[in-house]
């Protein structure tokens, strides 16, 4: 997912295999940016990552090279059946 090839709404939609991009949270496009930086029910986890780094924000570039292990953690931490229903 760090790497722009998860398996958010936007990213599915990109290859025809989702209709919408609507995140569950009716964000308007559900991407990776979002679920990292935003959406509130990545919050709990986010918070971890924010501990574990010491410094936030972050950039994308920091989360993929320099705290790889503690993203893959916090990648890992989010339930993507959630994620993959529609907006209510």
């Amino acid at each position: 997912m760090l790497t722009g090839h998860g398996m958010t709404k936007a990213y599915l939609h990109r290859f025809h295999l989702r209709e919408e991009t609507t995140c569950s949270c009716d964000h308007e496009y559900q991407n990776r940016d979002h679920l990292i930086f935003n959406r509130v029910n990545t919050s709990p986890q986010r918070e971890v990552l924010k501990q574990q780094l010491g410094t936030w924000p972050a950039s994308k570039q920091g989360l993929i090279f320099k705290y790889q292990k503690e993203s893959t953690a916090f990648v890992e931490s989010i339930d993507f059946e959630v994620l993959q229903q529609s907006a209510q």
